[in-house]
């Protein structure tokens, strides 16, 4: 299932250590290590489905390398609130709180 008007949006909760990432419209997850082949192989995975836009959580800063990556990498990026992400679950019905599913979540 393709996105509306082909815009496919790539959900990335970022952590220390790993990033969780969702790409809900194709049902497709993995998860990449923190190190810049981590970041190499996200921008990979990304382009081999035609993402346009990831979102990704303000994180204390563990997003700064991410974000620079994706930018330069000429893949849309957004940085979102997590509190708004948080609210956004639970209006969706979703209470159960990990990163995939937090990866999930920024996607949609």
């Amino acid at each position: 299932m393709m996105a509306q008007n082909d815009l496919v949006v790539a959900g990335i909760d970022v952590a220390k250590d790993k990033v969780d990432v969702c790409i809900r419209s194709l049902s497709q997850r993995r998860t990449f290590a923190s190190t810049a082949e981590g970041r190499r192989m996200l921008i990979r995975w990304l382009r081999k489905y035609k993402v346009t836009k990831a979102a990704m959580e303000a994180s204390g800063g563990y997003e700064r390398e991410w974000v620079k990556a994706l930018r330069e990498a000429d893949i849309g990026t957004l940085i979102v609130d997590p509190k708004r992400v948080r609210n956004f679950a639970r209006s969706a019905g979703q209470l159960a709180k990990n990163d995939p599913i937090d990866a999930e979540m920024i996607a949609w």
